[in-house]
């Protein structure tokens, strides 16, 4: 079984990996895996461009009730969100009020049948057209997160 320190280390290699595939401002993964301390209001790796606020620190708030995470439960696919002001699931006020993002990619980690959490693609500096590619790289790293979660 991994530990914890080297399942971190692992979903942090895939978070920076993501972050320069596409291009990103930010990119996390939110799981819940107990035996392993996960608990989804919080990340468990976020990968950050230059001068990008970490959005590990804010836990306070309630991440499945959100109309995004909700969407996630109930679509059960990967949510793409070219400009999340005008976007029809919004996204919560504080991601872009106090963490700037404009777009973001959100992609479901589905263990079973049980939404175990999700890989979050920030974009800051404006709204953003994702590319297939981007969407692409997306699918790819929930295909790895769900290898390395089937080694813990």
């Amino acid at each position: 079984m991994a530990t914890t320190a080297s399942l971190v280390a692992e979903f942090q290699a895939l978070m920076d990996d993501l972050l320069r595939k596409v291009g990103a401002s930010r990119t996390t993964i939110r799981l819940d895996v107990p035996a392993h301390g996960f608990a989804v209001n919080g990340v468990v790796a976020e990968g950050r461009g230059e001068g990008i606020n970490s959005i590990a620190v804010e836990t306070s708030l309630q991440q499945r009730k959100t109309q995004t995470a909700s969407w996630l439960e109930r679509e059960r696919r990967i949510l793409v969100q070219d400009d999340c002001a005008n976007a029809e699931f919004q996204p919560p006020k504080e991601l872009m009020q106090i963490y700037g993002t404009k777009a973001q990619i959100l992609a479901p980690v589905i263990r079973g049948e049980t939404l175990t959490g999700w890989i979050s693609v920030h974009y800051n500096p404006s709204p953003r057209k994702w590319a297939p590619q981007d969407v692409a790289a997306v699918e790819d790293a929930i295909r790895t997160a769900h290898a390395i979660l089937d080694r813990a």
